[in-house]
């Protein structure tokens, strides 16, 4: 049986259910073990064997697949889409992704996810401009001062413009797990293709297996090294392990070589990705048919009527939910915490115990950097300012 080998960052890609995907961009590893046990239950359904081993080089473990089952196990309670929307507005992005496809509204067959996601609707030109901000601090000194000029955040809140683009990101992340779901079901084909940019030349090229394979090591190895994650990187683009992360980045990346063993002096690199309808039309009907029947009936009568009405309950519900998520994260950071401490020995002989628990809240005078954004915090207006930002860059429903 043939045997594969992938890292957990690229396990949690391709078979990671939404929450597994942002639990591990955020910690860069899986520090909850259940949420791994359920990342290889998942895994286990496409490979008769799935284990975790230690790679022939590096320092951290991988997964080790053996024999590509022929028909993917069901999940235990036999229903195809159990689970499949852990958000269930994805669902309606399912749609929007074979009507466009279907219908033929696509001229470029290999592009970035984000642009695929403008393609589909799923996000707007705004906010793929948004995202494109993070490399490039001259658009991003434009999106704040038009922020600041119609009242949407104020002086001193710039740090809360990333956290809306991280949740824009995190749209695309979801776009990339409905893309992988519909390959697996063979509605789509689906597959990336990596290009790289010389900085001597200004040329853009496609990468040789080799030579992505280099740069993919090259990432994970400065990563295990500097102990940062994709979470980290965005959201302290300043921090000393950052700064030196970048540094050991550009400097690697330069020396990555060809299939030849030439030095390419790639200062970027990036991946499109190429998405094809596969399936017909009949069994397209017998896949959405898993939202509602009644709905597919809908579809048939009156097709441009539906499309247009699941888009709207799209981003209705998308716009929900991103608020939902910043009042969760407003309280979550007034609320009361706990801090386990060590005790020496001394204090353990006063106390009879080796730990102690105490609980505390975050108090305004310990969060002096960084002070009108954790201010939003504090007043109550952090969850209000990311529904200003979602209805300025995205649809508003009433």
């Amino acid at each position: 049986m043939d045997t594969i080998i992938l890292t957990k960052r690229q396990a949690v890609e391709l078979y990671g259910s939404e929450d597994c995907k942002k639990h591990f961009a955020k910690y860069g590893k899986f520090t909850n073990r259940d949420i791994e046990k359920s990342l290889i239950k998942e895994m286990r359904r496409y490979y008769h064997s799935v284990k975790i081993v230690k790679p022939e080089k590096g320092r951290g473990y991988v997964y080790e697949f053996i024999g590509k089952k022929n028909v993917v196990t069901p999940k235990e309670d036999g229903r195809i889409n159990n689970g499949a929307w852990s958000i269930p507005y994805t669902k309606n992005m399912d749609i929007m992704v074979v009507s466009v496809l279907e219908q033929g509204f696509v001229n470029d067959t290999a592009q970035s996810l984000s642009k695929w996601a403008v393609v589909f609707g799923s996000i707007t030109p705004a906010e793929y401009e948004l995202l494109q901000s993070r490399y490039n601090e001259y658009i991003r000194s434009q999106h704040l001062q038009d922020l600041k000029d119609n009242k949407i955040i104020l002086e001193g809140e710039d740090r809360i413009l990333d956290d809306f683009t991280y949740t824009v990101k995190e749209n695309i992340n979801q776009l990339a797990g409905t893309l992988n779901r519909m390959k697996k079901l063979e509605i789509i084909e689906y597959y990336p293709v990596y290009k790289g940019h010389l900085k001597d030349t200004n040329e853009t090229i496609n990468l040789q297996e080799d030579t992505v394979k280099q740069i993919l090591t090259l990432r994970r190895n400065l990563m295990e090294q500097y102990d940062v994650g994709d979470w980290y990187l965005n959201t302290f683009k300043n921090s000393p392990k950052t700064r030196a992360y970048n540094e050991a980045w550009s400097a690697g990346l330069a020396q990555v070589t060809d299939e030849k063993g030439d030095v390419l002096g790639l200062d970027y690199y990036y991946v499109v990705y190429a998405i094809i309808l596969k399936a017909r039309k009949k069994k397209i009907i017998r896949y959405l048919e898993k939202y509602s029947k009644e709905a597919i009936e809908r579809f048939k009568q009156n097709n441009e009527l539906f499309l247009t009405d699941n888009k709207a309950f799209y981003h209705k519900e998308r716009h929900d939910y991103v608020v939902k998520e910043a009042q969760g994260k407003e309280s979550k950071f007034l609320s009361e915490k706990t801090k386990t401490c060590t005790l020496d020995e001394n204090l353990q002989e006063v106390y009879g115990t080796e730990t102690l628990t105490k609980t505390y809240y975050n108090l305004r005078e310990n969060f002096t950097f960084d002070e009108g954004y954790y201010s939003l915090y504090f007043d109550r207006l952090y969850a209000e300012r990311i529904k200003k930002l979602q209805e300025h860059y995205g649809y508003t429903f009433k």
